[in-house]
């Protein structure tokens, strides 16, 4: 490269041009400043601490650490506990109406009993929780995770879980009343004697799932995997299992009922001693089934 010297070009620098430029470095970094303050303001009401004192009495704590706390019997409500990790925490009892639980850690947590009423949980971590007997009415669950839970008798009226993982869940008796499950992770859990009447299921995963006597009403199971699903003794009455795959699911003794079986998959169920009267049917197969009275089903679709 050639010498800016030797071409005759000025290398010194012209006073009011170096002037210039210091002006709008000023003006830069004091942009960058009160643009940045904001943010660090907003973290700084955000990533509270609080004594333990204080949340007990009721404040808000979002992205606290409260590990190993017991907050039983106490009053939570409408409190944001946004991103808290809350890991084997008591809130046995707990009025936690409204709570704010979004994205927050609850694993192993003890919520025996507690009225989650309206809170929000999405994206919560609640694996191996035991929820027994907690209300969740109206709840927000979308896309929470509550692997291997213990949510036997809860109380899911209204409440929303939709993408939600249940991976061998125990929902024993569970009451879910309009529920939205669609889309949801069940594989391998228990719902033995649940209450899903207008439950919306649609494109749920309940493959090897206990369904034994529950009461699946009008319930929405449109596109739901149900392969080797026992539903043994429940209540199908005008349920709606367009496109379900039910086959090799356990059928037997279950009353189905008005229930809408357009193009549902019954390859290799067992339906011996089910009742099954003004069904809706097209496409529907039965290839292999064991039919109420005994007999093989035909392989052409019915």
């Amino acid at each position: 490269m050639s010498d800016p010297k030797a071409i005759g070009y000025k290398t010194s620098v012209n006073p009011d041009r170096k002037s210039s430029v210091l002006m709008w470095t000023l003006i830069s970094s004091l942009f960058l400043v009160s643009a940045c303050a904001a943010p660090f303001e907003e973290m700084g009401r955000t990533y509270q601490k609080k004594t333990i004192t204080q949340v007990r009495e009721g404040e808000s704590c979002p992205q606290c650490d409260l590990r190993y706390q017991n907050f039983a019997n106490l009053n939570f409500m409408g409190s944001n506990f946004k991103g808290a990790y809350f890991f084997n925490v008591n809130f046995n009892r707990t009025n936690l109406v409204g709570t704010d639980f979004e994205s927050a850690t609850l694993v192993l947590a003890d919520i025996e009993r507690a009225d989650l009423s309206n809170a929000n949980l999405e994206k919560t971590d609640l694996t191996r929780a035991n929820m027994y007997a907690s209300t969740l009415r109206g709840a927000n669950l979308n896309f929470a995770v509550l692997n291997e839970a213990n949510m036997e008798a809860v109380e899911l009226t209204l409440a929303t879980l939709t993408t939600a993982s249940l991976q061998g869940t125990n929902l024993t008796n569970a009451f879910a009343d309009r529920a939205d499950f669609r889309n949801a992770d069940l594989r391998g859990s228990t719902l033995a004697g649940a209450d899903l009447t207008n439950a919306n299921m649609a494109g749920a995963d309940l493959r090897n799932s206990d369904l034994s006597g529950a009461n699946l009403t009008m319930t929405n199971l449109q596109k739901a995997k149900l392969q080797g699903a026992n539903l043994r003794g429940a209540i199908i009455d005008y349920t709606t299992l367009t496109e379900a795959d039910m086959s090799g699911a356990d059928l037997r003794e279950a009353r189905i009922y008005g229930a809408n079986l357009k193009r549902a998959n019954f390859t290799g169920a067992d339906l011996y001693g089910a009742v099954i009267s003004s069904v809706l049917k097209s496409q529907t197969i039965f290839c292999d089934a064991r039919m109420p009275k005994g007999k093989r089903g035909s392989c052409k679709t019915d």
